[in-house]
């Protein structure tokens, strides 16, 4: 028995997301299909984190174990020739026996990207955020430097989250403009469900005058879900780098 180790790309417009769901399209069923495909084996796919529906990945990093030692670089190949053009495998390795894509990660990094401008082009549709009012970045990056530390994040959470522990740590947090578009980058040792979304949301409203950039204190202080801004869409997210240990 043989444990490898993948690195996916994908864009998430077609799927509900990463977690296998009953009667939907999944990135994690359509691995799981494919690996079954080529090897008659029914494996469990164990990936670093759980991308919501119409959110997408350019280093999400999964686990499999097949019961017939197969060459790691002709699984890859395998695999791309039978996964669907939006699901890229980009890396393939053989790892301990005792590795584990998601507990054994330590620090992940999501980028949020918007599109500030009046007219977005159709080929970024459903790739990234487009937000047409002039977004102030001064006060937006003011706003994402306070979240930096560790922190209960709770106030920036799902609402229905049920995770026992709502701290993280927080260890880069900024905003970068090239012209009109405009990228979060935020790195951590883990993540809420919603908490990417939720905070960039909340840096949004900061960006369009509706609220001051302390207000991220605030809410981190309430622990309240409701102090919040909204969640951010989906299609502007994107799971970009995990580390392990």
């Amino acid at each position: 028995m043989t444990k490898y180790k993948l690195t996916i790309q994908y864009v998430g417009r077609r799927y509900a997301g990463w977690q296998i769901q009953r009667d939907k399209k999944t990135v994690q069923a359509s691995l799981r299909d494919a690996v079954e495909r080529l090897t008659g084996e029914l494996v469990s796919v164990v990936g670093a984190g759980r991308t919501d529906s119409g959110v997408h990945a350019l280093g999400q990093v999964a686990h499999i174990r097949l019961e017939k030692e197969m060459q790691a670089t002709r699984l890859h190949r395998a695999l791309n020739g039978i996964l669907p053009a939006d699901i890229r495998i980009v890396s393939v390795r053989a790892v301990a026996p005792d590795f584990h894509a998601q507990k054994h990660a330590v620090r992940k990094r999501y980028v949020y990207r918007i599109f500030n401008g009046p007219v977005l082009s159709p080929f970024l549709c459903g790739l990234v955020c487009h937000v047409i009012p002039p977004l102030d970045l001064e006060a937006m990056s003011a706003a994402a430097q306070l979240i930096i530390g560790r922190h209960d994040f709770r106030g920036f959470a799902a609402a229905a989250s049920t995770v026992r522990d709502h701290h993280r740590q927080v260890l880069s947090s900024r905003l970068v403009r090239r012209g009109r578009h405009i990228r979060y980058v935020i790195e951590a040792d883990g993540f809420l469900h919603h908490m990417v979304r939720n905070i960039m949301g909340t840096l949004l409203q900061v960006g369009r005058g509706k609220r001051s950039p302390s207000d991220m204190l605030r809410i981190l202080e309430s622990r309240d879900r409701r102090n919040a801004g909204p969640t951010a869409r989906p299609e502007g997210l994107y799971l970009v780098k995990v580390w392990y240990r």
